[in-house]
């Protein structure tokens, strides 16, 4: 099967992993795989069947005209519409796998358009899909459930520069129903938020995302952090977002946990774009900042030294890092929120119920002092990630999906 995958940008967060998973697995199981994005953040991209529709300065240039300086409102985009549909036309593309179309990738109308060609399949990594803007609805009362009338955080991604939400949502329910858009969302959790918006009579299946269990697996602590001069009696955390400035990341908990916290007792570890904020904290806390790390081996080695991950996210669709940490044997810390029960479950770490930093600070304070309980997590969480994380099982189900819609399409349903 010829399959295009189609994603804002190639390398950054859990959407760009998941998508690097999938097109990669298909690749190893036959199919004809390309991949076009919008731009690339990290690195060069070598693979000549991935395509950046804007490279370089002159690219950035023409996108920026092309969407009224990402204004993120459009309902077409021409040049990458165009693209797509010459791509797809060329190359005789049997399914589209769509992942993150917003930040002025593709405008609303144009998803829609994409049917027009071939089978469609819409992995749906966060809200977007079904607000009036946001990508995750945080610090609003969920009026996408009714319609979003107007936003009071036109700063929350893909940011508005003006209220044109009441407008967006319409335009959204006007050209993404009944489409015959296939979606497909990494948790129940997920699922029970698109049947509660305009989408809910639109076909969804639940595919969890996963990872190599033959790559990711427990390292051995000690030899670990000598490799990276992190050798300490501290109980080690972990913390990962490839931008702290997004509120849902809960970085304003994670700031309040280390001015508690007894210095002398704990360290922190980042990866990923480290905040302004904590600079004044590393001062007395010990913090080492890895950066953005791209390699899976380095980030297994990164979870590996770790005690436990601390995931203060108040907004999840999944949380993709929770399985990376617990298949290197390092349990999650983390908040009664969204998917975080269903992905981490009593085998994978501890969830917070109450969303305070002091109940944050408790539960560390507790691991601390009782590493034997994260040491049985350890062993746990790994077990966990094998029996339901697979890679294999998640393109098995991605693979039969394919052939279903491809032969439903073809059977003129």
């Amino acid at each position: 099967m010829r399959i295009l995958y189609l994603n804002t940008t190639y390398s950054g967060g859990g959407a760009e992993k998941v998508t690097r998973q999938i097109y990669d697995g298909m690749k190893k199981r036959g199919h004809d795989v390309y991949e076009i994005v919008c731009y690339n953040r990290h690195g060069t991209v070598e693979d000549e069947h991935v395509h950046v529709l804007y490279n370089g300065t002159v690219g950035k240039v023409l996108m920026r005209l092309q969407t009224a300086n990402r204004a993120n409102e459009d309902l077409t985009i021409s040049y990458a519409i165009n693209y797509i549909e010459q791509f797809v036309k060329k190359h005789k593309i049997d399914l589209i796998h769509l992942n993150n179309p917003h930040d002025s990738f593709l405008g609303i109308r144009d998803i829609g358009k994409l049917t027009e060609w071939c089978p469609v399949v819409w992995t749906l990594h966060d809200f977007w899909a079904f607000t009036g803007h946001c990508a995750f609805p945080f610090g609003c009362d969920d009026r996408w459930k009714t319609g979003c009338t107007a936003c009071e955080h036109l700063e929350n991604y893909p940011r508005l520069r003006r209220d044109v939400c009441k407008k967006l949502f319409e335009y959204k329910q006007q050209y993404l129903c009944g489409k015959g858009i296939h979606f497909t969302v990494p948790s129940e959790w997920m699922k029970d938020q698109v049947k509660k918006s305009y989408l809910k009579n639109e076909k969804c299946t639940v595919i969890y995302n996963s990872l190599n269990i033959d790559q990711w697996k427990p390292l051995d602590k000690q030899i670990t952090r000598e490799k990276y001069d992190c050798v300490t009696e501290k109980f080690v955390l972990a913390f990962v977002a490839a931008d702290m400035k997004i509120p849902q990341k809960g970085m304003n908990y994670l700031k309040e946990v280390l001015e508690q916290l007894d210095p002398e007792k704990y360290m922190l570890l980042i990866a990923g774009k480290c905040s302004d904020e904590l600079n004044e904290v590393s001062k007395k806390f010990e913090i080492r900042n890895f950066g953005y790390i791209k390699e899976q081996e380095k980030m297994n080695e990164f979870f590996s030294m770790a005690d436990v991950l601390l995931n203060p996210s108040v907004y999840e669709t999944f949380g993709l890092v929770n399985i990376e940490a617990m298949a290197s044997g390092t349990p999650v810390v983390a908040f009664d929120i969204c998917v975080m029960p269903e992905v981490i479950g009593v085998e994978g770490g501890w969830i917070v119920k109450e969303l305070s930093a002091d109940a944050l600070c408790s539960c560390l304070e507790n691991l601390e002092k009782d590493r034997t309980e994260v040491e049985e997590k350890a062993e746990t969480c790994v077990e966990c990630v094998r029996e339901y994380y697979d890679e294999e099982e998640m393109l098995d189900a991605f693979d039969r999906l394919y052939e279903t819609i491809k032969k439903e399409r073809q059977n003129g349903r």
